[in-house]
């Protein structure tokens, strides 16, 4: 699917509405990107990955701003060489894709004192991330966290942290000089699925055995979220707009 066909199909599935206008907002409220950026995009090989190197890729084409994209993939060695539709999808989206291959998947696995694995594996990743950037002069680093994301974690610090900690839609880091962007801030994972459906987004399944637990923190509050949506569907959106002061 061409950039052209991808833009008829974004306003006939109606996903201007419900994808690229949250989009839009969220880098306009926050001021995301500027001429001149040099932008890695932290691909998992996920839904939500993929789907925010594409919206960044179709933004830089139709906005007029100029600024370079750098995808990033941290892939750990246990997975053997899994990425190879990734790589090629990029290529064919004009990007090239950078992977970094380590063993974080093994260390976590084995060290049976972790209290949240999850949290750890992030943070490590994120590092080697940041740590590339630095070699390549990369400013901004954009992440596919969406809107469930954002609500889930905040959630996640009130009940088993006791504190109000948030994902914000962007930060600086000034340990590392430079900032983070979420784009998807504004945008439902059910609108995200329905996309990367719809454009046979080359998913890499994530075989992560705390990811899929039952007894996973992060998915017992995701339950809780959809079963209180059933009578309020835009739980999200209004739980969304009660923390945005934490943002600042």
């Amino acid at each position: 699917m061409d950039e052209r066909e991808i833009l008829s199909f974004i306003q006939d599935k109606g996903f201007e509405k419900t994808l690229w206008s949250p989009i839009g907002k969220a880098m306009h409220d926050y001021n995301m990107i500027q001429e001149g950026d040099r932008i890695a995009v932290g691909i998992s090989g996920g839904k939500d990955s993929l789907t925010v190197l594409n919206a960044l890729i179709r933004v830089k084409k139709i906005s007029g701003i100029k600024f370079e994209i750098f995808p990033i993939h941290i892939h750990p060695v246990e997975e053997g060489g899994k990425y190879g539709d990734i790589k090629e999808y990029c290529k064919k989206m004009g990007v090239g894709l950078q992977v970094i291959e380590t063993s974080i998947g093994e260390s976590i696995l084995t060290n049976k004192d972790l209290k949240n694995p999850c949290f750890m594996c992030a943070r490590v990743r994120r590092g080697l991330l940041y740590k590339e950037m630095k070699k390549q002069n990369i400013n901004k680093l954009v992440l596919g966290h969406h809107k469930d994301d954002i609500v889930e974690t905040f959630l996640l610090n009130v009940f088993y942290q006791g504190n109000m900690g948030v994902m914000k839609p962007a930060y600086d880091s000034e340990e590392y000089g430079l900032k983070v962007i979420r784009p998807l801030a504004y945008v439902e994972e059910k609108e995200i699925i329905k996309y990367a459906k719809k454009l046979n987004l080359p998913i890499l399944h994530n075989d992560c055995p705390y990811e899929t637990s039952d007894n996973s923190k992060r998915l017992k509050v995701k339950k809780m979220i959809e079963e209180l949506s059933k009578d309020s569907p835009n739980i999200r959106s209004v739980m969304l707009n009660s923390i945005k002061n934490l943002f600042v």
